[in-house]
């Protein structure tokens, strides 16, 4: 059953990709945490996490079929978009990507480009990641 909860990004429990998704093209340098996840919380048809990507790091390109939103919390930089296109992102932007949707991004500022998720699943772990660049 689900219930009201806080969720801070500073007290978040911080991941990185495993050996695995390397090989499959996700990049090492990128950290992120779950702020809402059925994994973690009472929560249904959500998930919400919080992502850095370093300066002149990049999150490649990739599909999966969940729809997506970001809200670019803070730095800048581009918008991986299909057919080689991008599209400068910054503080307080929002994206809409729909299903199955070939995007990334890359950090092009001076600090870490932090990014908020949200997928209308119960869990990160639903989202299968299908990486074009690998």
């Amino acid at each position: 059953m689900e219930k009201t909860f806080v969720s801070n990004v500073n007290e978040a429990d911080w991941n990185k990709h495993t050996a695995e998704r390397i090989a499959l093209g996700a990049n090492p340098d990128l950290r992120w945490c779950h702020l809402v996840d059925s994994t973690k919380d009472a929560s249904h048809g959500l998930s919400v996490g919080c992502l850095v990507i370093p300066i002149d790091g990049k999150l490649p390109a990739h599909t999966h079929s969940p729809q997506e939103v970001y809200l670019i919390k803070s730095g800048s930089g581009l918008l991986l978009m299909p057919d080689g296109k991008t599209k400068p992102v910054s503080e307080n932007d929002f994206v809409y990507i729909p299903s199955n949707e070939k995007h990334g991004l890359k950090n092009t500022g001076n600090k870490p480009l932090e990014v908020i998720w949200i997928f209308p699943t119960d869990c990160w772990k639903d989202v299968n990641y299908s990486y074009s660049d690998a």
